[in-house]
């Protein structure tokens, strides 16, 4: 499908643009994770404001979704770090749709980069945290984690790995 603009070239012929296009596994792999994200971190949320919900995982020894869930690092500037989770995966499920994977535009494709590197590199804080701050491991967390990494892997290499914006000759 070659949408574009036709740009004239000498010799009365011209050059068309066509879109970019991404493997379709980069785009297939993509809204999946970002929708398990989602859903747990969903969960998370639900846990953190219905105290009548308990997170579903150990809560003795180093694998314990109560301590960290409930400890004061669980909670930026007011907002629950469940809350963050959320609103990122909400927008990575919107960058993910086949419609934004489709689009050419540079800053769809850079914002979704973007998001997912901010994504990572929140994690790792988040990790870090609960490792030597905390000294427990949530298991939902984590799971949540190993979505913001996995869709920055695949995001990257769809990025990389895409067709890039070509010009054809058309006569």
């Amino acid at each position: 499908m070659a949408h574009g603009v036709s740009l004239p070239i000498e010799g009365g012929s011209a050059l068309t643009k066509r879109d970019w296009a991404p493997p379709h596994w980069a785009a297939t792999a993509a809204l999946p994770l970002a929708l398990v994200g989602l859903s747990v971190s969903t969960y998370l949320t639900i846990a953190h404001y219905g105290s009548s919900v308990a997170l579903a995982c150990p809560d003795n020894g180093v694998i314990n979704c109560e301590k960290v869930t409930t400890s004061p690092q669980s909670v930026i500037g007011g907002v629950p770090v469940a809350l963050l989770g959320l609103v990122f995966f909400g927008a990575m499920v919107l960058m993910n749709v086949p419609r934004a994977w489709r689009s050419p535009g540079l800053p769809v494709r850079v914002t979704r980069l973007g998001l997912a590197a901010l994504g990572v590199v929140f994690a790792v804080y988040l990790v870090y945290t609960e490792l030597f701050t905390i000294h427990a491991i949530c298991l939902w967390c984590t799971a949540a984690h190993v979505m913001a990494f996995l869709l920055f892997a695949v995001i990257l290499f769809g990025e990389s790995l895409g067709r890039p914006l070509t010009m054809d000759r058309k006569t």
